[in-house]
């Protein structure tokens, strides 16, 4: 009993391990395109002497 316990919180773990990286990894890849495109970001704050 304590090893399927073991086992499902594991596979849990994994799964909310990869949930949390997937978007990260498609937002990553959307910006290097639009880079790619020839689209800049800017700070929006700005800092005047």
């Amino acid at each position: 009993m304590k090893t399927k316990l073991f086992a499902l919180l594991i596979v849990a773990a994994a799964i909310s391990t990869l949930a949390s990286c997937l978007p990260l990894a498609a937002g990553a890849a959307a910006g290097y395109v639009a880079h790619e495109e020839g689209y800049r970001v800017h700070s929006p704050i700005t800092h005047d002497h």
